[in-house]
Parts: structure tokens; sequence; C-alpha cells
């Protein structure tokens, strides 16, 4: 009896060791494989993204022309003598640019001026008999007949004059316009002529310019246009690492080898002269106003045969998502909060390999 007691504990001894054993085998292997599955997670990082409202932007690039541009043509024949100034100098109204000269008209000049001067003291004596005559009259010396005779001779006196001083201010104003000047401050752009050469009436003598004021032109995509056509229409220009605004001035259509093409222009104030005619400067225009997007990190984007989505993290696990994105810049894009998230976080790190569902370890 007592032998038959004493196997009976052995084995219940025994028994107890195998059961503690295999709990403790099956809780390892467990541990293992949790420590397996957590080796396994991909680790990720998110961004954390809030609604939001936003202008989307565009950037394009403007030629800028200036506001003020003219060509001066030649008043008068005569040959060029001298430019005073080299192309691209800033010169102010009324400066001389140009001098040009005409032996012809020096003469004639001269010649006008002499025949101005013996008119002009016919003028004079038949003045002085015309006024005596009319005291004579009064006092009855001579008839009026007599008074009458002297007043044709002024009167002839005075038209002769009149029409010398017509010619000779006509020749005075061709030799004053042999001289080019500055009809308001600004810039030679071009010569047309050298030294030394003969130009007519009428043809082009110097390209001038002012740059107080510029005007931009831009080509745009139709529907870019039609977004513009009801903004704020805000247009900031970059240049420099240097920001200006500048003036919307409007919306035109061209027809270009029966291509319709559209075209913004706007206005900058040009005081500094930090701008220059004919140079290409970088333009951001605000399109329109987007309300309740979500903005993040455009490297959160995956793209699969024009497909774009992202994964999102959500208690431990990664959640695909098919998006249509709004690109803002290189750097970021946005979508419509269309399900009204208040947060969303985006996974942008490590979302290559992910598939849905898949739980993950979140690293920030």
């Amino acid at each position: 009896m007592q032998f038959k007691e004493k196997n009976f504990t052995i084995v219940l001894i025994f028994a107890v060791f195998v059961i503690v054993g295999l709990y403790f085998y099956q809780f390892s292997e467990r541990v293992k494989e949790v420590e397996k599955l957590e080796q396994k997670m991909t680790r990720v990082k998110v961004y954390e993204a809030y609604p939001s409202n936003f202008i989307k932007k565009i950037n394009v690039f403007a030629k800028l022309y200036s506001e003020k541009e003219i060509t001066i043509l030649a008043e008068v024949d005569g040959t060029i003598s001298e430019k005073k100034f080299p192309i691209g100098t800033k010169v102010y109204k009324d400066d001389l640019i140009i001098t040009m000269t005409d032996t012809r008209k020096l003469l004639q000049l001269k010649e006008s001026k002499d025949s101005l001067s013996a008119f002009k003291a016919i003028l004079d004596e038949e003045t002085r008999n015309y006024k005596n005559a009319i005291s004579l009259f009064e006092k009855d010396i001579i008839s009026k007949n007599e008074l009458k005779s002297k007043e044709n001779l002024y009167r002839k006196a005075k038209s002769e004059y009149d029409n010398r001083e017509a010619i000779y201010k006509r020749i005075l104003w061709e030799f004053d316009n042999l001289n080019v000047k500055a009809p308001f401050d600004g810039y030679i752009n071009k010569f047309y002529f050298d030294e030394g050469q003969k130009i007519l009436a009428g043809q082009k003598i110097v390209q001038f310019s002012s740059f107080n004021k510029l005007i931009g032109r831009v080509s745009l995509k139709s529907e870019d246009i039609k977004k513009i056509d009801s903004s704020l229409k805000d247009i900031k220009v970059n240049h420099n690492n240097e920001v200006f605004f500048a003036k919307f001035l409007g919306l035109s259509k061209e027809l270009n080898k029966d291509i319709y093409s559209y075209l913004l222009e706007f206005e900058i104030i040009n005081d500094d002269e930090k701008f220059l005619p004919g140079e290409v400067v970088d333009v951001e225009i605000d399109v329109e106003e987007l309300l309740n997007y979500i903005i993040f990190p455009s490297k959160a984007i995956i793209n699969e045969n024009d497909t774009f989505y992202i994964f999102y993290y959500d208690n431990g696990y990664a959640f695909k998502k098919v998006i249509n994105p709004v690109w803002i810049d290189e750097e970021q894009c946005a979508i419509l909060n269309s399900e009204d998230y208040s947060e969303l976080k985006i996974i942008y790190e490590g979302q290559s390999t992910l598939e849905d569902n898949q739980p993950v370890e979140l690293v920030n």
C-alpha cells in the first residue's frame, strides 16, 4: 500500500513538471512569434494633416515691355553731325540727343532773316508816314485821298512783312528741328543712322523709351484664364530674391496662326529701375481659393498607372486611400476633405511596400 502511494506521488510530481514545462515552452514560442511579428512590422513616419483653406497659385514667366516707347522721326532733311549719347544712356526731357546740319537751310535762314529786317524797316517807315498822315488829316492839311494813299502803302508794307515773317519762322522751325531732343525722361534704345549719314524728313532716327512703368505680358492656359477672371488677381513678381507687387491690367484673347492664345497683362512701378524692358521674370498669380482641403507632403503620394493613392495611419494600421490630388508646388499637394476628417495622419516615409490594413510601427 505504501509502495503504491509512493509511486502515485512520483507520477503526480512528474506530470506537474511536464505541464509546467509545456506551459513555459508555449509561452516562449508565443513570445518568439510576437518578436518575429514586431521585427516584420514596417516602420513608418506620418505627417499630421488638418483641414484648412488655401489659394491655388501658378508660377509662369512674363516678358516686360516699356509702357512708354516711341520712335522719333526726322522732322526735316539733314545730315547727322553728332550723336550726343551712346545707346543705353538715360537722358532727361529736352536733352539734346542728335544734332544735324544742312548748309542750304543755314543760308536760307540768313537770307530770310536779312529780308525780314529789310521789310521791317520799310514797315516802320510806312507806319510812321501813315500815323503822320492821320495827324495832318485831322488838322485839314491833307485830303482824305492822300490819307487813303498812305494807309494803302502801310497795309502793303504790313502784308509783305507778315509774309516774310511767316517764311522766316518756317525756315527757323526747320533749322531748330535739325536738333533732336528727348521728349521725356528715358533711355536711348537704338539709333537708325550713323554720324555723317543724310536722312530725309519722316525717316526713323532714334528709338526712345521710359523705364518708370513696365508692362508684363504672359500667356496662360484657358482653364487658368477662366479661374483668374473671377479671382483676386494678386500678382507677385519674384526678382533677385525680392518680391514686387504688380497691378493687374486685364486679359485678352489673341489669334496666332488660327490658334487662340490668352494673354494676361500687368503693370509694375519701376521708379528704382530694378527691371529692364525685354527682361523675363518669374510671376506668381493667385488662381482660386480652395476651401476645406488637407495639405501634406507630395512625397507621400504613390502613383500606379495614373492612379494616385496614399496610406494613412490609424491605431497601429496603415490604410490605403485613392485620391485626386491638387498640386500646390513641388513639395506640397492637397486633397479635398470630402469625408470631414478632423485630422489625418498621412504616411510619408515607408509607404512604398505597404498593403491595405497592414500593421505598422510608428517611429515619430
